[in-house]
């Protein structure tokens, strides 16, 4: 307890804290700003994807797509995926090294003119050409949004960032089920992407008042590497989307394959020699990274063919467009829901507990679909549990993915972990329908098969994260201190560049301990040296005691 009177607190000793304080609110107002955008770039292209598959039917009925085959008007989507797939890492790389402000402005501008052309497009090659170009600006947006949120929060924070970007994907989709399907009925498809034009030109605006944030990376873009990378999953994309229609000897299938090993291949080989390739090298050093992609891709296998085949079994059923998305709300509610409990749920258990217990959510809920689909209120369950264990898959994979990775690559590591869901999200139902095909069933009649093989991908993905959490059991971290937000250590395999940003991240880090001391010392000193006096505000109350005399 202190006896002695304290020092008074002039108007000079004030000063840094106001300015301290200033600075604090300037930083927490700019990053909820950073939230803010993060959140509606998320939402808005979670709509689009939503809207697409909506208006479908319509769009075949129009006579801008009146003389297309039924066939070829579904390629509205297949571009669209395949130019976010092929591009998502080059854009997310792009962000690192050029600067995600940039890079994010840049996709809200490619996504804006391909709404536009969606709603005022005179002829099929405009409209088509309109969903291209809106998949290589959502391609550009999503891992520039995220990496600049990760960018700006504190590492104890990164979790609950990832969380929070794990519900605005299901928020976009549930207002385009709610709202989309009552629109489409009274004005025709074309509404839909008014207003997602409108809001991609709003948060333009705002991404000029974002906070500045440093490129650290200063490598230049390996352009041959990135063009590689593009094709080949381009390449890849296809092959899968429509091997099963070429026919598995055909030149097309053949030359699809060829493409996608070629680009692949050039895409390694450059990466191991230039610093500013596709591959983000030191992503790999990351704990978690690997995981974090591989839970992706199964996630993509899981939940897609069930969202993709759910409202064609609604709509067999006699519902209409509007009736279907407020049938699938209830999946959607859930999924946020749990994408915001995935960040404590994933401190407590650890990524891999995090997947288990998604994984085990997405199987009950899945089967209890399976058994109880002609009943409402089983129906309702399922889809609660089921959206319950998809939140908690989509967000606990994305936060492994990306809790050690250095600032200077979030970017980066985005569109890789949304590479591989979009690569899953490809497979899964292309097998589905694949399937459908080759029984010649409806989607009512195969619903069952397809709801047990997504049941399968679920199951296969919780033994997987039991088996990981039993073999690394430190690796998904304790309550407090997980282990994966410990640095990853230097390897012996590390490149000069890699090694000089480490030394000068450490010297930054000694500077900034050493002027620590230094205060530390100066205050030290004022405290012990300036003669005490009672202070004026009637804020602290001591108790003395008498010295006795002679006592200093």
């Amino acid at each position: 307890m202190i006896s002695g009177p304290l020092p008074h607190l002039h108007v000079e000793d004030r000063a840094p804290a106001v300015g301290s304080r200033r600075r604090h609110a300037h930083r927490a107002s700019g990053l909820d700003l950073v939230r803010v955008l993060t959140v509606a770039v998320t939402a808005l292209v979670m709509a689009d994807t939503m809207a697409i598959g909506m208006c479908l039917p319509a769009l075949g009925r129009d006579p801008i797509a009146r003389a297309i085959p039924t066939g070829e008007v579904a390629l509205v989507i297949t571009a669209n995926l395949a130019a976010v797939a092929a591009l998502l890492v080059t854009g997310g790389r792009l962000a690192d090294l050029l600067g995600r402000r940039a890079v994010l402005a840049a996709g809200l501008v490619l996504f804006a003119s391909g709404a536009l052309a969606m709603v005022a497009g005179p002829a099929w090659p405009a409209v088509l050409a309109g969903r291209l170009v809106q998949g290589v600006g959502t391609a550009l947006m999503l891992p520039a949004a995220l990496g600049l949120l990760l960018g700006h929060v504190p590492n104890n924070q990164r979790r609950g960032a990832v969380a929070l970007w794990g519900s605005a994907t299901a928020t976009g989709g549930m207002i385009m089920h709610a709202a989309g399907g009552q629109l489409l009925a009274a004005h025709g498809w074309r509404v839909l992407y008014l207003p997602l034009g409108l809001s991609a030109v709003a948060l333009l605006l705002l991404v000029a008042v974002l906070p500045r944030s440093q490129v650290r990376q200063r490598d230049r873009p390996d352009v041959l590497a990135l063009a590689a990378s593009a094709g080949a999953t381009t390449a890849l994309m296809l092959l899968v989307t429509y091997s099963s229609r070429w026919g598995w000897t055909s030149p097309a299938t053949l030359g699809a394959a060829m493409a996608a090993a070629g680009g692949f291949w050039l895409v390694l080989a450059r990466s191991r020699r230039r610093a500013g390739g596709t591959i983000d090298r030191t992503l790999w050093r990351c704990r978690g990274f690997g995981w974090g992609l591989l839970a992706s891709l199964l996630y993509g296998m899981l939940a897609f063919p069930f969202l993709t085949l759910a409202p064609m079994v609604l709509r067999e059923r006699g519902m209409g467009v509007a009736e279907v998305g407020l049938a699938l709300a209830p999946l959607s509610a859930a999924v946020i829901a749990s994408s915001l409990l995935a960040s404590r749920l994933t401190r407590r258990l650890g990524t891999s507990g995090g997947l288990y217990v998604g994984a085990y959510a997405a199987t009950a809920g899945l089967l209890t679909l399976l058994a109880t689909s002609h009943a409402p209120v089983g129906a309702l369950i399922g889809l609660l549990v089921a959206g319950t264990g998809f939140g908690l898959i989509n967000t606990t994979a994305t936060i492994s993915g990306t809790v050690t990775v250095d600032p200077a690559h979030y970017a980066a590591a985005v569109g890789a972990i949304t590479t591989a869901r979009m690569l899953g999200a490809a497979v899964g139902p292309a097998i589905a329908l694949a399937y459908l095909d080759c029984t010649a069933q409806p989607p009512g009649v195969g619903y069952p098969d397809v709801l047990i093989g997504c049941a399968a991908v679920a199951i296969l993905l919780a033994v997987s994260a039991l088996v990981r959490a039993i073999w690394r059991p430190t690796g998904g971290g304790t309550r407090g201190a997980p282990a994966e937000a410990l640095p990853a250590p230097v390897s012996v395999s590390a490149t000069p560049e890699d090694l000089e940003r480490l030394r000068e991240t450490l010297q930054r880090q000694r500077a900034r301990l050493d002027t620590i001391a230094r205060t530390a010392e100066q205050e030290l000193t004022a405290l012990t040296s300036t003669p005490r006096a009672r202070p004026a505000t009637p804020f602290l109350w001591t108790t003395t005691t008498p010295s006795p005399e002679g006592s200093p």
